[in-house]
């Protein structure tokens, strides 16, 4: 029998990429310089993938429901932080499910066991205090204020992921 929701990383379900892909494309790059090609070919690469960057799928008795991605570099202005908790996605139909929790714990973990002791996120747009107030939820806390990729006002969080375990 299949579980109710399953997380997998994505080069164990390669086939979910271009699903992936066009979730992100839709969400964040529609109205920027970024082309679905070009997302598509940044998921297909994590799908061959084993280290950040990589991304993982939720399914819901089998059926794509969700996604995160681990990333260096997700905000341009401050390489100097990482890895990037990114991309956090459930579809409508499977919101409210416990799916968004489920795939942050996830990637904290995994970011964990690879050896990093924190993990980084920025939120910015029209959902940033909604967004903010989940990752606070989950234990992270506001690092500072910034602009994102776009010049927009956005935060920064973080978490302390040295004490997280399977």
């Amino acid at each position: 029998m299949q579980p109710e929701i399953e997380i997998l990383p994505l080069n164990t379900c390669p086939h979910l990429a271009p699903i992936l892909a066009h979730w992100s494309h839709t969400e964040w790059y529609l109205n920027r310089d970024i082309s679905f090609d070009m997302n598509l070919k940044s998921y297909r690469a994590r799908a061959m993938s084993r280290v950040i960057p990589l991304s993982f799928a939720a399914l819901h008795r089998g059926i794509p429901a969700g996604m995160i991605s681990l990333k260096t570099n997700d905000l341009w202005s401050r390489k100097d932080l990482n890895p990037w908790l990114a991309s956090l996605y459930v579809h409508p139909k499977f919101r409210r499910m416990g799916i968004g929790t489920r795939l942050v714990k996830t990637a904290e973990l995994y970011a964990g066991e690879s050896g990093h002791t924190r993990i980084f996120l920025f939120v910015s747009g029209p959902d940033s205090a909604m967004l903010s107030s989940f990752y606070s939820s989950l234990g992270w806390s506001t690092l500072e204020k910034c602009l994102d990729n776009d010049g927009n006002d956005a935060l920064i969080f973080q978490k302390d992921i040295s004490g997280i375990k399977a």
